[in-house]
């Protein structure tokens, strides 16, 4: 596996894990050109390898995340999905459409996240344990009782704590990616079927492109956001910005 050949793992399992879902950051594009071009293909590792590995895609949550399943079983880590419900700052959107990684390690659960493009930690989150940083900022995962789950991931904002998501630790399979994959297509409350986004964390920061506009972050807090007159500027920037085979995809929004 090409992925694979590009690691040269040290550490521990969870600083190896950590390497892992630092490359998926560097190669992989959160972005939603699928949701919209309406492709309807089953998900299957023979898909994600297809469209990820061999063609250069990125994808969403379900996409990204379940690669990352592929790439770590195939290095030996006991990995299992999860399903987790996203909150932003109207409420809980659509209820268990977000999946994730759970890894067990010296009796401590961790999450694995590499499907939320410019929130990623690039790190094995612990329960209940210490904060994660990466140039996206900081993340911890806690225990609290909520009404869609009992463990919730929160992201530091400059006005505290925010949650991202909750969930319950109960493995799914495969077939609930492709769950989830129909609702993120098919639901009206779909947060990813009216519009473009492609998103990244960087190694100093985060970028993202909708279709109206460009926004880089930097870690240190710098900001700049590029308003666009038409599609051709969005094109442009995603021509710069993302890998070439988004690009490619991106063209077809146009036809």
């Amino acid at each position: 596996m090409r992925i694979i050949d590009q690691l040269e793992l040290t550490g521990s399992p969870l600083d190896q894990i950590s390497q892992v879902q630092t490359l998926f950051a560097k190669l992989f594009e959160f972005e939603n050109l699928d949701v919209l071009l309406k492709n309807e293909e089953s998900v299957t590792e023979a898909f994600l390898l297809d469209k990820m590995v061999k063609r250069g895609r990125g994808g969403v949550c379900y996409e990204l995340n379940g690669l990352l399943q592929i790439v770590l079983k195939e290095l030996g880590f006991d990995v299992s999905f999860a399903a987790a419900t996203v909150a932003d700052e109207n409420g809980w959107i659509l209820d268990r459409t977000h999946t994730v990684n759970l890894f067990e390690y010296g009796r401590t659960l961790y999450l694995l996240d590499s499907g939320s493009g410019n929130n990623l930690p690039m790190a094995p989150i612990a329960l209940d344990g210490e904060t994660v940083s990466s140039p996206s900022g900081s993340y911890r995962l806690r225990t609290e009782t909520t009404e869609r789950g009992s463990i919730v991931c929160e992201h530091r904002t400059k006005n505290g704590w925010a949650l991202r998501y909750a969930f319950e630790p109960d493995v799914v399979g495969w077939e609930d990616l492709n769950r989830i994959k129909k609702l993120i297509h098919t639901h009206s409350a779909s947060p990813f079927n009216k519009t473009l986004l492609v998103a990244k964390t960087l190694e100093d920061g985060t970028y993202s492109i909708n279709e109206k506009r460009f926004r880089r972050k930097w870690s240190d807090g710098r900001a700049k956001t590029v308003r666009f007159a038409g599609s051709a500027e969005m094109l442009e920037h995603i021509r710069l910005h993302a890998a070439p085979a988004v690009y490619e995809d991106a063209k077809k929004l146009e036809t």
